[in-house]
This record gives C-alpha cells, structure tokens and sequence, in this order.
C-alpha cells in the first residue's frame, strides 16, 4: 500500500495488510457514513463519494476503522464539481470540513443522502426533499473563537480534530450572519481581544451564535472571562448587529452555550415567523426548510389533548393550538418554557407523571431522540398518534424500532434541511396497533 500500487478490492481469500498512517492506497468507495466520509470497507475516507474510485492518503489507523483522505479522484460521480467555496477543504489551501458534499451538484447530494438512509439506518424514502435555497439559507450559526490578541478568527473545527478552520465568507450562512461574523472577528482584531484557549488555560472569547431572521441579526458572544468589560468594548463597535449578548462560560468542553445571557445592547428577541427567539434560543438553522416540516408534523392531528414534547419555542405549539383542542407543551430550557408560559421540565420527568393517554404526541427531539425511557413511557400511556420530527437519523431508527411493540410507522418523509452537509431531517408519523397481539 505504501507505494499507491495495491488496489483495495473484494476478499479475495486472505486479509489485506494493515496498513500505516502515510501509506497511499487506490479504494472503491462503497457507500456513505452519516459523517459525510466514504467508506471502503473499514476505512473512512473524506472527500469520497459512493460508486468513486479515489487514491487516497491513510491519516490514522484506528481499532475499529481507519481514516484517510483523498489525494486523487481517479474515477468521479457524473455530478461531482469543484466546491464552490474557497475554504472548502479540496479547494488549495481550504481547511473547512464542514460542507462535506459540496464537491457533488445538489440532485447527486440527495440522491447519494436517500440511498445511506436506507444503507446505514433502514430508513426508506421515496426521496429526499429539496430545500429552496442550496446557499445562504442558515439563519442560525455557531463560530468557535481562536487566535490569540491581534489575531482572532471565527470558525469551527476541522472534522475529527481541535484545529481550527476560519470560516470567513461562508456561503450556506445567510449573508447578514456573514458579514456580522466577518465585523465581529476585525473588531476584536483590532480591541486585541484574544480567544479562549483550554490548553494554555487561557481566558477569552469562545464562541459567537449568530441568529437572523431575515432582517436583523442578534449576536451571543459567549466568553470565559468573568469581566464583563472586554465584550462591552466589542459589541460597541458592532454595526452589524442589531442586538449583541454575552453569556458566561468557564466550563471545559463544547457546551458553549452558559446558562444564562444579558443583553449588552440593541434588541433583545428575533421575531421569527411568529416565534420569539432570544439569545440562548433555539432557532431552527433553516427555517424556511423548518416551517414545511414543521406544517408536516402536525398534519393528521386532530383535537383533543396533544403532548408538544421538546416544544422549544413554540413553532409547534403555535400551530397545534390553531387546531384547537388542549395543548400541553413541554421543554426543558428556561428561556423556551418561559415563552410558552410554562415551568422548564423534562420530556422524562413529564411523562413519568402523566396518568392518562394524549389523543396525539406531536414531538422534536434532540439528535440523541427519545432514547429508552421515554420510549418506555410512550408504550405505557399509548396514545393513538406519534409524530415526530428528527434531526438525527440513527436515533430515529432506534426509536422507532423501540416502539415497534405498540406502533407501527405509517409514513416518512426526509427533508435536505442543510445543503452541502450530510444532514438529513425526518418526518416520522407513528399509529398504535391496537391489538399488538394480533401482528
């Protein structure tokens, strides 16, 4: 492997040689991981693409898999193209990693999106739905502050690692968060204000959220130095922002987000299609793509008493309650239970206490999904409707594998919620079986 001349193929009879970090291989890429690489039995190749034959370079060797990255497309996908930004990690002295499809035209990304649903999760669609917008259509986004005095950058990290990528000029990003993350680097530049560093235990600037609506943006600058002062003296020099917070952070880790904000200037909420989002709120990165899900979800509810579970800050809810009947939302962080006038509890915790069935559960869990004792809780109460709207497949997998003993999966829909990226969100609706016995 080391001189490039063996070609990965079908087991021929014997194992492979292992092979070592350096070495270069030729591989057929068979398939997909949900991590934007593909794999070629157990190496995990970036910028690889099914039905591709690359040459690739083996970065490390690990106990369960291998990674590597392509040096050399030998034999492309008909839609593979040259990405169209310039930080993309296959374009010359690109880093970002994380558009990890955008060297494929956007049909061939969800075609290539449909086919690992099925492959890696089991989970069959007629197709993948486009979003309106392949670019500039993220109104929510988070940059990781590196970089000491004079030379602050926002970005994120390269896939797999603690290197930082720059991020300036993003083009999924609407651009109002563009240019407001492009202003908030220089002016930090130029205050000598320095990021947070966990290996030098050095205090700082760790991150920045960026929300819009459309119209305005409000920026979070999240920080670990307990003097308010030096995000005081930034978020004066922010003309691109109509509203800036700070939130306290010292804790280790990637849980950026602190527990609480204050505003430091300007507006103090978005309004976004009707739901108020404020700075440690949650709001949907594509909201466009969101609302048709979000209309999906609720579709086939009818009255009666619905559980809204994990209801964030309201979208749900506002439409459920249009339906009519009687709601009762749920959601565990205080600043979206405080907008929907209710106390911040727990899905586990709410259920636990439940006596009576819903008529329906309408529910958006995190990327983790509802793991076992809420599927638990659900088999218990046995309400005739669950819907649900996921972000992470493989947990929606598991979920609905775990109902299976009460419920059955009456439709699924997948949505191209974040162009470029390997991210796929789901609309599942589930109906109870009424006599499980009986199957």
């Amino acid at each position: 492997m080391s001189d490039g001349s063996r070609k990965r193929t079908p087991m021929q009879g014997k194992e492979e040689p292992r092979p070592n970090a350096g070495d270069r291989g030729t591989f057929e890429v068979e398939a997909l991981l949900p991590t934007g690489e593909g794999a070629s039995g157990r190496i995990r190749i970036t910028g690889a693409f099914p039905g591709e034959r690359v040459v690739a370079r083996i970065d490390h060797v690990g106990k369960h898999a291998t990674f590597a990255t392509t040096v050399e497309v030998e034999r492309g996908r008909p839609g593979r193209r040259v990405p169209l930004c310039l930080r993309h990690r296959d374009v010359e002295g690109g880093k970002c990693t994380g558009c990890a499809l955008m060297a494929l035209e956007e049909p061939d990304q969800r075609t290539v999106l449909r086919e690992m649903l099925l492959a890696q999760h089991g989970l069959e669609v007629g197709e993948v739905i486009a979003a309106p917008k392949p670019l500039g259509y993220r109104w929510s986004a988070k940059r990781i502050a590196f970089g000491g005095p004079g030379r602050l950058r926002l970005g994120s990290f390269v896939r797999g690692t603690h290197r930082p990528a720059d991020m300036r000029g993003c083009l999924v990003d609407h651009p109002l968060i563009t240019a407001a993350a492009g202003e908030i680097a220089r002016a930090a530049c130029d205050l000598g204000i320095a990021a947070h560093n966990d290996e030098r235990g050095s205090l700082g600037l760790r991150a920045v959220w960026l929300r819009t609506n459309g119209t305005h943006v409000l920026a979070t600058l999240v920080t670990s130095e307990a003097d308010e002062s030096e995000v005081r003296r930034l978020s004066a020099q922010l003309t691109r922002c109509d509203g800036v917070a700070y939130s306290f952070h010292r804790g280790a880790g990637n849980v950026l987000r602190g527990a609480e904000a204050t505003v430091l200037r300007g507006i103090e909420a978005l309004d976004v299609n009707g739901t108020r989002v404020g700075p440690l709120g949650f709001l949907q990165p594509n909201p466009v793509v969101a609302e048709q899900m979000y209309d999906r979800l609720v579709d086939g509810i009818g009255g009666g008493r619905i559980f809204d579970l994990y209801a964030g800050s309201g979208a749900t809810t506002r439409r459920l309650r249009a339906l009519g009947g009687e709601i009762v939302p749920c959601e565990s962080h205080p600043e979206g239970a405080s907008s929907l006038g209710i106390e911040a509890e727990t899905v586990e915790d709410f259920l636990a206490r439940q006596t009576d069935a819903p008529d329906a559960v309408v529910a958006n869990p995190p990327r983790k999904g509802f793991g076992a004792a809420v599927t638990n809780e659900l088999l218990r109460l046995r309400p005739p409707r669950i819907h649900v709207m996921a972000c992470g497949p493989a947990s929606l997998a598991k979920d609905i594998a775990a109902l299976a003993e009460g419920y059955r999966l009456e439709s699924l829909h997948a949505y191209d919620t974040l162009p470029q990226t390997p991210h796929v969100e789901l609309i599942a609706k589930l109906v109870r079986i009424e006599d499980p016995a009986s199957r």
